[in-house]
């Protein structure tokens, strides 16, 4: 199992992850996009010049839903036109990245009005519909495969088990859209891992943090890592796992500590 962080466009980090043994970073598409369309190459070449020093390499990086249209009610050829070409408009100025999956996760589009008593079967169907005309033919041009997150339901009403984001996936019809497991999402949701194994020709990437205030994790936090690298193991999974949690202390001491608990608990899954 590949295991990377979660950074920023922050060069410092990506030294200190490459001195501790990461094998990769994972960086949210906004700031660099920012970077782009703000002008300000100076932190662009600043963190793809320490990417070059390390040998590091930014394999995975996240965005948001294209929120467009109102995915609870009937959408427009020109509603999905709009979302394409600004979907289209990030993922082209920020391919200098060099990522390989392509985390979906929040947005508007999979946020609706819950009150307004919308159908989240159509719900669903919208979102389906978004991957197959907006988000996969994208994705497909820039030789990107897409891993759907799932969030916990104070984030969002849609997408918080992984077999609701497998069902989207599957009713988009497109090869390059699958889903991604999150250990933090996964807790607070109370699901059930033992159907990974379900699932384990979609899922194509992996996110964790200790549920127990969303930070970093470490050897005996309480936190049943057996359980979710057991049940990555059993759905065939030998892809990546990103840290994305709050940093108790010093940075580097941190993920040096969240490191060696990952590693242990791969080794021992056999991942």
């Amino acid at each position: 199992m590949r295991i990377g962080a979660c950074v920023g466009m922050n060069p410092n980090a990506v030294k200190i992850l490459k001195k501790l043994g990461f094998d990769y970073v994972e960086t949210h598409l906004w700031e660099p996009y920012g970077a782009v369309t703000s002008g300000d190459q100076a932190k662009i070449e600043a963190y793809l010049a320490a990417l070059e020093e390390t040998g590091l390499k930014c394999e995975v990086s996240a965005y948001a839903f294209p929120g467009q249209y109102n995915p609870a009610g009937k959408q427009t050829r020109d509603d999905i036109e709009r979302a394409r070409e600004q979907f289209y408009d990030v993922i082209s100025r920020t391919r200098f990245m060099g990522n390989q999956i392509l985390v979906i996760g929040a947005g508007g589009v999979r946020n609706y009005p819950t009150d307004k008593g919308y159908d989240v079967n159509n719900v669903y169907e919208q979102l389906a519909e978004v991957c197959a005309e907006v988000i996969s033919p994208v994705a497909a041009e820039f030789g990107l495969t897409v891993a759907l997150e799932g969030l916990q339901k104070p984030e969002s009403p849609t997408l918080n088990l992984t077999e609701q984001s497998v069902w989207v996936a599957r009713a988009s019809g497109k090869d390059n859209i699958k889903v991604m497991v999150d250990f933090f999402h996964v807790s607070v949701e109370g699901e059930d891992m033992s159907k990974f194994a379900e699932f384990g020709d979609y899922i194509v990437h992996a996110h964790i943090a200790n549920p127990k205030g969303r930070i970093m994790p470490v050897e005996g936090d309480g936190a049943d890592y057996p359980a979710f690298f057991g049940n990555l193991a059993k759905a065939g999974y030998k892809g990546r796992l990103s840290l994305e949690g709050g940093i108790q202390g010093e940075y580097e001491p941190t993920m040096r500590a969240a490191l060696a608990e990952m590693r242990r608990q791969a080794q021992l899954a056999g991942l």
